[in-house]
């Protein structure tokens, strides 16, 4: 593990890939909900300016624009005391074993903004410094990255990572976008974060039945070796559209929405047994 986090502080997982719209928010919170049904108590870190995962969890947040910024990443991460987070940690607003399980730190638009601060010393460690000691009373912690590698924002999430979650469509676009992440995190190992390495890659909106999707799995193999390939394939499915537009976990959209949180349920365990191997190779 990364020297920020020792064993006794939960994974800190980045979700990331360099192209948008290939579910890193539905992962994100796909994987949040199934740690909750396992009864894990789980952060949820929206390090991207458009604010989805806040969106999707429906963190409660003001109605005042200037309100709902003070209250998000954007306000804390500008000059973070140690542990400063706590101040703005939510409530997964879906209610039930989710509320009590989730907690989300806000994101906000003017988190773009913090790019310009990014050549002040350790500006990359903002995000690592804020968490400090709030991530005590949680399993795990999700960083939900925008879909940028060359960002301070993805600076500060990856510097906070133990771990990166690459969700990527069985695409030839989606792929290399994973390569790319791969190649940078070996490219700025020394002065980013030396630690860090992909648990896994997860494939998205994959059809069995096409065999140029098969083939794009044997490119992911080649970014990352098969065993970091995630098994689980996961369908593309309206119901994904709906609980993303509803803001709904998918145990509340009907049968097929049921059948999927079965996967992310799956995802999460196999996430687990792969953090857990990782450390064991590590040690």
């Amino acid at each position: 593990m990364a020297p920020h986090s020792p064993p006794d502080l939960p994974p800190h997982i980045a979700v990331a890939n360099h192209k948008g719209g290939v579910g890193k928010t539905s992962t994100t919170a796909g994987l949040a909900a199934a740690a909750a049904e396992a009864g894990h108590r789980v952060l949820v870190v929206d390090m991207d300016p458009q604010g989805n995962s806040t969106r999707r969890l429906r963190a409660a947040l003001p109605d005042n624009p200037a309100d709902r910024t003070a209250v998000s990443l954007a306000a804390v991460l500008q000059a973070p005391a140690r542990g400063e987070a706590a101040r703005i940690v939510t409530p997964c607003g879906w209610g039930g074993i989710y509320s009590e399980h989730i907690d989300v730190l806000p994101s906000d638009l003017d988190l773009e903004l913090l790019g310009l601060t990014a050549g002040l010393p350790s500006a990359e460690r903002r995000l690592l410094r804020a968490l400090a000691g709030v991530v005590d009373a949680y399993a795990l912690v999700l960083i939900d990255c925008p879909p940028s590698l060359l960002s301070h924002l993805t600076d500060n999430a990856w510097t906070a990572s133990d771990y990166l979650l690459v969700p990527c469509e069985a695409e030839f676009e989606s792929v290399q976008a994973a390569r790319r992440v791969a190649e940078r995190i070996d490219r700025d190992r020394h002065n980013l974060n030396p630690d860090l390495q992909i648990a896994g890659i997860i494939p998205t909106r994959f059809r069995s039945s096409l065999g140029v999707h098969r083939k794009r799995m044997e490119d992911m193999e080649r970014i990352s070796g098969a065993e970091a390939i995630c098994p689980t394939r996961f369908p593309e499915l309206a119901v994904m559209k709906t609980a993303t537009e509803k803001a709904l976990p998918l145990t509340e959209c009907g049968s097929q929405g049921r059948d999927m949180a079965s996967l992310f349920r799956d995802t999460y365990a196999w996430t687990r047994k792969r953090i857990s191997h990782i450390q064991e190779s590590n040690a």
